[in-house]
């Protein structure tokens, strides 16, 4: 049997998707040498494949080695903050750099696409399993490095970056289940379609497991993605003029309700989330409007939102070179305030490259591509960003887009990923 090289970074890149993803896997030491061997492989492969992305390099792999170079340069020179803070950002871009390998056969990876389909419901539960363990606060806890939050991850717990990168698969699952037939599920496991039925039910079971997770977990910005996600995605299902038109008309038109009635539906909550960690948010929100004022967490998410933008406003070139004035609680904020306006701007465009990438190429799955870039404008602008987001954003949603009926019939042949005259065959 031989194995292409196309095989052997599939399975190097599952078994890093996999450590990102898996909390226990995450918190181990060994789990997380196997990753850093498995990326140093896919690299190693990429170098010697024919039409590697590292002979042509696209502005997308440029723009993150610039900013991942940039960075490296100023810990070097400054040393106000420790290498492993920004790992994760590295290993985000990174996975940008995965995707644009593939990106004129993103189809070829599909297998880790499936791998994670298989394996992320099975920490949405056992994490929601958890809450009801070890309490509402769990999520909260594994996010602080500690040896209860370490305890937590062992035991298969996970906190943000689960639950935050899980709501950009929110559109892809919305359209998987109303929209399966737009779907080539011929790269899925051969176990799956032995039963199709059962595989019918898997996007829903996993949206709703999504949605459990985030009303479970008690972060309000993940509520309110999950919320205007939703919204999004099931607006566009069907991609009418009349709907784009209205879509912007009726979120002007919940925003003007909202400050009118925002009061009267807080104090309709407040009883409803009682023994829940929402209700401490809710009766901070109700002192905000009584107040006139922001107090309680919306007064400290604000006040670091603040932080943030004054940074840059006095330091809009070069930015303050490091974390001092920084609020960070807003990706984008944040690397304006650390970066100055032109690095800012370089890594906004690259986590809103592939969304607005798919959104050209596939009009016709606006549901899907317009969902994702819903999510990518809001998720950095409100909180930061982590690795697991880089796996879903660039792994699965691509491949999302790529078995699906309209993809198989863009003009536009794709080229084949690797050439089939190189092979490696194995030890």
């Amino acid at each position: 049997m031989k194995l292409n090289i196309i095989s052997l970074q599939n399975f190097a890149l599952a078994i890093l998707c996999l450590w990102i993803m898996s909390p226990p896997l995450t918190a181990d030491p060994l789990a997380r040498a196997v990753a850093l061997l498995a990326l140093v492989t896919w690299g190693l492969l990429e170098i010697v494949r024919t039409n590697g992305i590292f002979l042509r390099p696209t502005w997308p792999v440029l723009g993150a080695g610039l900013f991942i170079a940039y960075d490296l340069t100023l810990w070097y020179m400054l040393r106000e903050w420790t290498l492993v803070s920004h790992i994760q950002m590295y290993i985000l871009f990174t996975l940008l750099i995965i995707y644009e390998s593939r990106r004129h056969d993103p189809k070829s990876l599909a297998p880790v696409f499936w791998t994670m389909m298989l394996t992320l419901p099975i920490w949405w539960f056992s994490t929601i399993r958890g809450f009801d363990t070890f309490g509402a606060h769990a999520a909260r806890t594994v996010v602080r490095s500690s040896d209860e939050s370490l305890e937590l991850m062992q035991q298969g717990v996970g906190g943000y970056p689960l639950i935050y990168s899980s709501l950009i698969l929110i559109p892809v699952l919305v359209l998987m289940t109303f929209r399966w037939r737009l779907f080539d599920t011929s790269s899925a496991p051969r176990f799956l379609r032995a039963f199709p039925r059962a595989f019918r039910l898997m996007p829903p079971v996993m949206l709703a497991l999504i949605a459990i997770l985030v009303l479970r977990a008690g972060f309000t910005i993940a509520v309110i993605l999950l919320v205007a996600t939703l919204a999004v995605s099931l607006m566009y299902l069907r991609t009418r003029p009349w709907i784009l038109l209205m879509a912007p008309l009726v979120a002007l038109f919940l925003v003007i309700l909202g400050q009118i009635f925002l009061q009267d539906i807080t104090e309709l909550l407040i009883p409803l989330a009682d023994g829940t960690s929402f209700v401490h948010k809710l009766r901070d929100l109700q002192l905000s409007l009584e107040a006139g004022g922001s107090t309680g967490t919306v007064a400290d998410r604000t006040e670091r939102y603040l932080r943030s933008i004054n940074s840059f406003l006095q330091n809009p070139i070069f930015g303050v070179l490091g974390d001092r004035g920084v609020g960070n609680h807003s990706a984008y904020l944040d690397y304006f305030a650390q970066r100055g306006l032109f690095f800012g701007m370089l890594y906004m465009g690259l986590m809103l490259y592939l969304p607005v990438r798919m959104l050209r190429q596939h009009p016709g799955m606006l549901s899907m591509t317009g969902g994702v870039l819903a999510v990518m404008i809001l998720f950095p602008l409100l909180n930061s960003v982590t690795m697991a987001v880089g796996v879903v954003l660039f792994i699965m949603f691509p491949v999302a887009c790529a078995i699906t009926r309209e993809f198989g019939s863009n003009p536009k042949p794709p080229r084949p990923a690797t050439s089939t005259a190189r092979r490696v065959s194995p030890a």
